[in-house]
């Protein structure tokens, strides 16, 4: 039987874990990627990433990040690198909010790996933060952060190892089936694949404009902020705080500053990153200001460092992984943005084997692959 030939497009959070999967069943594939594995154009900087439990939007999520973290460790494992400092997160929330009961709900789903406390037993456990007066927060403590550039290219340096290819800086212009086989074009020339998983991130809509319609691109700004004069961030731990006010904040590996993000209502609308305006103004940041000002006591509300990012949503907030609308040898990741990273893994194990063909393990995921949920982000 001839080994079917892959090429993956983007080897960024979700591409590096599928070119990764794709090794290890042994096929013949080809990473395509715009700039180099653990670039920070896209969605992958930052330093930190939240690994968690707890899920504020679909309980369905709990056994696909079960299953993403032992891929985690699987690929910790096979590299000797160390990709996750799992030391505990808090989710934080009004007890009048569903995401914070779907929080709660998650909590109990968990059992003894997770620790609800009322807002007096946060304050004194925790007084790093500032608590509303009806919140609540939640310890996850299997929680904690994921380094985004060293796990991209560890997956990415992974699949190398076991055979994969990967074209640095190299972009492709076009894809086009044929038959039942797809041309690759960049500048380079065109390369026929039996199958193409893209996985493209925000550059998605740019690259396939029958995309469009499904998703809803965004510039988001990630700022690092310092604790004020006789402070410290010992003890600060990561967290997500649930809508109204959501935010979400990681300390630095150091442990000496704190970054910190916003949800989707405060990002910036895009056509790609391509043409997106990389400079953060002050009004930029407001919104991020504020939650440093209203959530913790011990942080300046100045930040030391801002950045851009850039990300893609679906109307559903469930991720597009399915086939393109047009083409059936074309297999799209798309929409990651609130889960990707921490479940990365096995969002790489299903584009992997869809794109071989071979039947999904993981029925815990099948919601995801439903065409139900997938529709045009008009109310996004």
């Amino acid at each position: 039987m001839t080994t079917p030939r892959i090429a993956v497009i983007g080897t960024g959070t979700i591409g590096a874990q599928t070119l990764w999967q794709l090794a290890r069943h042994g096929a013949d594939v080809t990473g395509y990627e715009l700039f180099s594995p653990g670039h920070s154009r896209g969605a992958a900087g930052g330093e930190t990433r939240l690994f968690r439990h707890i899920d504020v939007e679909h309980l369905e999520y709990l056994p696909v990040t079960g299953r993403s973290d032992l891929i985690w460790r699987e690929l910790e494992q096979e590299s000797g690198r160390t990709l996750r400092n799992l030391t505990g997160a808090l989710a934080i929330g009004s007890t009048a909010s569903p995401a914070t009961r779907t929080a709660l709900e998650s909590a109990a789903a968990l059992g003894s790996r997770a620790e609800v406390l009322s807002r007096e037993e946060a304050q004194q456990r925790f007084p790093q933060f500032r608590l509303h007066e009806d919140e609540v927060a939640i310890l996850d403590k299997g929680a904690g952060i994921i380094f985004p550039e060293r796990t991209v290219r560890t997956a990415a340096d992974a699949a190398v190892a076991r055979g994969a290819r990967i074209l640095r800086e190299c972009r492709v212009t076009a894809i086009d089936q044929v038959g039942s086989q797809v041309d690759i074009v960049t500048d380079s020339g065109t390369e026929r694949y039996d199958r193409v998983v893209v996985a493209a991130g925000a550059w998605t809509a740019t690259l396939l404009p029958d995309m469009a319609p499904y998703l809803a691109t965004r510039r988001l700004i990630s700022s690092w902020y310092l604790p004020r004069a006789g402070s410290t961030l010992d003890g600060m731990l990561p967290y997500l705080r649930t809508e109204p006010d959501y935010s979400y904040g990681l300390p630095t590996a150091d442990g000496l500053a704190m970054k910190l993000g916003v949800g989707f209502r405060d990002h910036l609308p895009i056509e790609s990153p391509d043409t997106a305006p990389l400079r953060i103004t002050d009004e930029d940041l407001e919104p991020v200001r504020a939650v440093a000002r209203d959530l913790f006591p011990l942080l300046d509300d100045y930040p030391m460092r801002a950045q851009a990012y850039f990300e893609a949503y679906t109307h559903s907030r469930i991720e597009f992984l399915r086939e393109h609308p047009h083409m059936p040898s074309v297999f799209v990741c798309a929409g990651f943005s609130g889960k990707g990273f921490k479940n990365a893994p096995a969002f790489g194990e299903l584009a992997a084997r869809a794109a071989l063909g071979l039947p999904q393990e993981n029925d815990d995921a099948a919601f995801i692959l439903d065409a139900e949920h997938v529709s045009r982000p008009e109310s996004v």
